[in-house]
């Protein structure tokens, strides 16, 4: 059952009667207390069920609480705990260490994704609850003492929270992007003050805090084949080895200014073009064990009238063994007419889980299909002074 629902705006004790027969509850922890940012002997847990995920918070104590991994699936008896709002959470107070039972680890969670104004609206349904919000920036840029630590108040242009870090955590250590950035953590509603919910959201750790910038990118302007038919990127994260865009064997290079072109052939679908090697590629290698986040992909297209208007981003991760799917199936928008090229949507990559933290080789690839003439292009490109890059992978790299 869920647990929540039994709290009506003061303490209760949780007693069999009140938990409709039952006395225990079973969750994942979804936080990371041994790293310190998290309210003293208090973790928290999350569950699905039809795919709804709610959170509670639990008083287990220091000593308990250090010994709950991050992953933990666990059991807890609640039978005549105190269901209680205090530390800016609702939680499960007095629960020892008999009341608990691990009974597996290293379950993945994935965070949900929502606004602030999502959570400013909701704030009962995602409380306790693994969360991300992007495109957030500080409320005050201008002050010069940007800081997590006591909470910092951001806006994501739907609403505002604060991004909060104990005191000697290694969160408040880390310095306020410029830029701004997408949070990971858990969401807490503190109601002690007022009736109405104040909302913070707790990094459990550095990566939890994504600061979105360029990896790669490659500025075509001036690119001729005749000087070679691949390019090497333009901009190089100082953490990635120097990254080449090439063709697929199904391809014949063209020339075309200031874009990567080719011929492409008549594929009826992306089968026929994964056969056929109807691609654009280009590799990933981190340096000295830089671990690597892929977070969107821009890119301009120079579509001409029959060639291909669908297409498809993929990956792999075994030497190009396997490919994956790290988009849908897309279809180039704008007019075949502009020859400057159409800048695609942004093609947000943060809930490809396999390219969210590696630290191996990988290759990306666009297949493209559906052309109706075998002499029509579909080109990366036009590099313009007011748009330089043609293709640009963002992301952040850490090293260990």
């Amino acid at each position: 059952m869920d647990v929540r629902a039994l709290y009506k705006g003061s303490d209760l004790v949780l007693t069999q009667d009140k938990l409709s027969g039952g006395v225990q509850i079973a969750g994942v922890v979804n936080a990371d207390y041994q790293n310190g940012n998290m309210p003293d002997g208090i973790i928290t847990i999350q569950s699905t069920l039809r795919t709804k995920t709610r959170g509670i918070a639990l008083r287990v104590g220091d000593d308990v609480a250090s010994t709950l991994k991050l992953g933990d699936s666990v059991l807890f008896q609640i039978k005549d705990k105190r269901l209680v709002r205090g530390n800016g959470c609702l939680m499960i107070d007095g629960v020892g260490e008999s009341d608990v039972k691990v009974l597996s680890s290293d379950h993945r969670l994935t965070p949900q994704t929502i606004t602030a104004s999502a959570l400013l609206t909701l704030p009962d349904e995602y409380e306790s609850v693994l969360v991300k919000i992007a495109n957030c920036s500080p409320a005050d840029p201008s002050s010069p003492d940007l800081s997590y630590e006591g909470g910092l108040f951001v806006e994501d242009k739907t609403g505002s929270l604060t991004i909060y870090a104990q005191p000697d955590s290694p969160v408040s250590e880390l310095s306020v992007p410029e830029k701004p950035a997408t949070y990971i953590g858990i969401a807490f509603a503190d109601y002690e003050q007022s009736e109405t919910a104040v909302i913070s959201l707790w990094p459990r750790f550095a990566s939890d805090i994504i600061e979105k910038y360029i990896l790669l990118a490659w500025d075509l302007t001036g690119y001729n084949i005749s000087t070679g038919l691949t390019r090497d990127a333009t901009v190089v994260d100082p953490n990635l080895e120097i990254s080449t865009l090439s063709r697929g064997p199904g391809l014949e290079a063209q020339q075309a200014s200031n874009a990567f072109s080719a011929v492409w052939p008549i594929d009826i679908d992306r089968v026929a073009a994964m056969e056929h090697g109807s691609y654009y590629e280009f590799s990933i290698v981190p340096k000295n064990n830089a671990k690597v986040s892929l977070l969107s992909l821009d890119v301009a297209l120079r579509v001409q009238t029959e060639a291909p208007k669908n297409y498809m981003w993929m990956y792999s991760d075994d030497q190009g063994e396997h490919f994956v799917p790290m988009s849908g199936e897309l279809k180039f928008e704008g007019k075949t007419t502009d020859n400057n090229g159409i800048q695609q949507p942004t093609l947000s990559l943060e809930e490809v889980e396999g390219i969210q933290s590696f630290s191996s080789p990988i290759i990306i690839r666009v297949y493209a299909w559906g052309a109706t003439n075998a002499t029509s292009a579909f080109r990366i490109g036009q590099s313009l002074p007011e748009r330089p890059y043609a293709l640009t992978i963002e992301g952040m790299t850490r090293c260990e």
